[in-house]
């Protein structure tokens, strides 16, 4: 047996007879990585709900009434960019940022034992949690702005006027934030509700700021 088929049975061995899905687990909790991965799926979502929250109160408070069809798809189109791109960044960033900070962190390992841990059980989970965190990283704001803009693609089919849209989008965002609130609670075992009153107001603040700036700058219609 050579080196190499040594080290991928050290590796494997303790997860043989394990589904794919267990094996992921084992990894994820030998790293805490479940912990690390919960707290992106948190703080992204949120971040996501609210940039939604913003892009909708701006395409609502500015677009012009008597011909919202062309503002309306401008918000539309910004929207789903909007979401591809947090997705696409958080996934490339977060990866990037983890699989380097775990590199060191086996490096010193491998410096404190004076053996090379680049093939060990270790190594291996470390790279696992990677790709896991930047895929939940990515994948809670991109999710969150796709849920909230739902009710917008109703409206080039017909079936929803645009300002009725909005304010549909508007309330599941708002919903959307109470429930992380409560995620949040839950997790950090305190009052639930009193985390999902604070992501709540949290958006009505983001709300009152877009409005306040809208009757400044004389944006709003």
């Amino acid at each position: 047996m050579t080196e190499d088929e040594e080290n991928n049975q050290r590796i494997d061995s303790p997860y043989s007879g394990l589904s794919f899905f267990e094996k992921i687990a084992r990894q994820l909790e030998l790293t805490k990585g479940v912990e690390i991965a919960r707290r992106y799926l948190a703080m992204n979502a949120f971040d996501g709900a609210l940039t939604m929250l913003g892009l909708l109160l701006g395409g609502l408070l500015t677009i012009d009434p008597t011909n919202p069809m062309a503002g309306f798809n401008a918000i539309l189109i910004a929207a789903f960019g909007t979401s591809l791109a947090m997705a696409v960044s958080g996934f490339s960033g977060s990866y990037l940022a983890e699989s380097a900070e775990r590199n060191r962190e086996v490096d010193e390992i491998s410096h404190a034992m004076l053996t090379d841990m680049s093939h060990s059980m270790y190594a291996k989970a470390s790279r696992t949690t990677s790709v896991v965190v930047a895929i939940v990283d990515g994948a809670s704001p991109a999710v969150a702005a796709l849920i909230i803009i739902i009710p917008l693609w109703f409206v080039p089919l017909g079936y929803l006027s645009y300002d009725f849209a909005f304010y549909i989008a508007i309330g599941i965002c708002f919903v959307l934030l109470f429930l992380l609130g409560l995620f949040l609670g839950t997790v950090s075992k305190q009052n639930m509700w009193r985390y999902g009153l604070k992501t709540l107001f949290a958006g009505f603040i983001t709300a009152l700021i877009m409005i306040v700036i809208s009757m400044l700058t004389g944006g709003a219609h």
